[in-house]
């Protein structure tokens, strides 16, 4: 047996591989607090366990979901001839992968060379910081989202409302995006800007005055970021209990029981209520396009 199999990253490794054998494509592995309690290792370690897989191509991070299994054939790295060092392309992939399952405080540029396998020097050699490494993040992931193509007699409702639903996607698959953008300190993201020029074009047709413009531009983009930055902190709530937002009620009764002692009389009238991300999503943008004009 080999030094690296005797790594606990590597044993948790293995055993999910042998469980892997036994599921199908899409089912859900334990989450990091699961593989913790169960193997008696650290967070990191159980975290650098489901990298290792992730490596693999055997299983892949669904925001809202979490780890699952990947498709049989799913491979998520390019193939590089042999002795290739890595680029700045598989630096920055591999960020957005480790983003979207734990989450953007677990990418540094040290886990990013442990999982190349190369010197953190060399990371630092095609990002220079973490900061422009996020930039980089953000911009491969906005623009892998293809832009719509409206239809001719599309008006600037139905263009605005196809760039929120466009953003609203991305942030849908990562999460930690929300985080990670700023909107009152500009970030040079060519595909952040492309945003703006798409919807700011859209209002000089229907809004007067630049400031105002902009200003609509920002709201719009601030709505749906705020929006997102709830599917952040589920996907964060996800990862340390391992239940999801759907059946976390059914967990903790001792919360179902202090809701209902605090509710007050509206709340009571409300009856049931079914929340719905994307359904309040699609309420608050209907709402805000509904006042531009």
């Amino acid at each position: 047996m080999s030094q690296d199999s005797d790594l606990p990253s590597r044993r948790v490794a293995d055993a999910l591989r042998a469980r892997i054998e036994d599921l199908a494509p899409g089912d859900r592995l334990p989450s990091v607090r699961a593989l913790v309690a169960e193997h008696g290792v650290a967070s990191a370690t159980a975290s650098r366990a489901l990298a290792l897989l992730r490596e693999e191509g055997l299983v892949e991070s669904v925001p809202r979901v979490g780890t699952v299994v990947a498709a049989r054939s799913a491979s998520r790295r390019r193939v590089r001839p042999r002795g290739a060092g890595p680029d700045r392309e598989d630096v920055v992939a591999l960020a957005v992968e480790l983003a979207d399952a734990d989450g953007l405080a677990a990418v540094s540029m040290r886990r990013l060379a442990a999982e190349l396998g190369v010197p953190t020097m060399t990371v630092h050699g095609l990002v220079r910081g973490k900061d422009e490494l996020v930039m980089a993040m953000l911009d491969d992931v906005f623009a892998a989202e293809p832009w719509p193509t409206p239809a001719p007699e599309a008006g600037w409702r139905a263009r605005l409302e196809m760039s929120a639903r466009r953003q609203w996607a991305v942030y849908s698959r990562h999460p930690w995006a929300a985080r990670a953008i700023s909107l009152h300190r500009p970030q040079p993201v060519p595909a952040l800007l492309a945003i703006a020029e798409w919807d700011l074009t859209t209002l000089e047709g229907v809004v007067a005055g630049s400031e105002r413009r902009f200003d609509l531009y920002m709201v719009l983009a601030g709505y749906v970021r705020g929006m997102a930055m709830t599917l952040a902190a589920e996907r964060d709530a996800e990862t340390d209990t391992g239940v999801g937002a759907d059946h976390w009620i059914d967990h903790d009764p001792a919360t179902v029981r202090g809701m209902q002692r605090l509710a007050g009389p509206a709340i009571r009238r409300a009856g049931p209520y079914a929340f719905d991300l994307d359904r309040v999503f699609r309420t608050g943008l209907d709402a805000l396009l509904d006042g531009i004009v």
